[in-house]
Formats: C-alpha cells, structure tokens, sequence
C-alpha cells in the first residue's frame, strides 16, 4: 500500500470509529481476495453444518453465506437481532483444546427439517454469517442468487466478487 493510499485508510477507518495506531499496517482487500473470503464464507458453514448434524450438507441442499470485517461492526458492534436469531454459543473442542481465544459462534439449528444458521466469530478481525438447508424446497422463494449447492462451490458466482 503506498504511503498516501495509507493515509486515506486510516482515515476511513478512524471515520468508522475504528482505533488504528499510527504504525499500524494496513491491507487493501482486492477482487482475489473477496472471492477467496466468500469461498471461506460458505465453507465455515458448512463445516460448523457438519459439526452438528454429523453428516455433510447433501447436495440437494443449499448453502449462504456473507463475511464481515470489524470495521462493519466497528460502531454499534454486532446487531442484537443476529444475536437473537443465533442464541446458542459454541467453540470447536478437541480432547482439552479449544478454539474459545480465536474462534466462536452463535447458532441455531432445526434438526428435524436439517436447518442451520451461524454468526462465526475469527480472531476479532473476521465475521462469517451462514446459512445451510437441507432441501433446497424450504428457501425456494428466497434465493436470489446467492444460495448455491455445496458441489457448486467452487464455480464463478456473481456473488462472489463483491462483499455482501
């Protein structure tokens, strides 16, 4: 990042209410690397779909997902609304290991129509908001383009190339 382009982060930021130091270093969020989030998006729900129904989304489900940086939360921190959607909390555990420092969410979950919703929590710089179902009947109505079949996550989504 040259030195001027710098400067207009910092200010942008610092207009969001973000404290950023003076020496702090900044990173420029470009088309590559918002496609790659969305694809990280979309397989962390996945991945947390998986750690509570014991089994892969099939693939006549569908999967959503949007991420957002601290700076989106910097004001008025996360909604209440999301924290009401998403009422249980959880933290991935193996044996006495945690990711409880680094890693956490909030989530709901209908077992019986294979519905899931999560707002991950990454460090405190990155936030994944997703969604998964089971047949994709249930968000018919809803789609929008930005639900997609989990062998399609991979494909080019118009989506994918811009922050939601």
């Amino acid at each position: 990042m040259m030195p001027s382009e710098k400067g207009g982060a910092m200010e942008h930021l610092r207009n969001y209410g973000v404290y950023v130091p003076d020496d702090a270093a900044l990173v420029t969020i470009g088309p590559h690397t918002i496609r790659q989030l969305n694809i990280f998006s979309h397989k962390a729900a996945l991945c947390l779909y998986f750690e509570h129904f014991k089994r892969p989304l099939p693939n006549s489900g569908l999967v959503s997902a949007v991420w957002k940086t601290k700076e989106d939360f910097s004001k008025g921190g996360v909604p209440q609304e999301l924290k009401d959607i998403f009422p249980e909390i959880a933290t991935l555990t193996q044996g006495k290991w945690n990711t409880a420092e680094t890693f956490e969410y909030r989530f709901a979950l209908n077992d019986a129509d294979g519905l899931f919703g999560c707002l991950a929590r990454l460090r405190t710089g990155l936030y994944v908001a997703g969604f998964a179902v089971e047949k994709s009947a249930e968000v018919e109505n809803e789609l929008e383009g930005y639900w997609i079949k989990p062998n399609e996550l991979l494909n080019d989504h118009d989506h994918f190339q811009k922050k939601n």
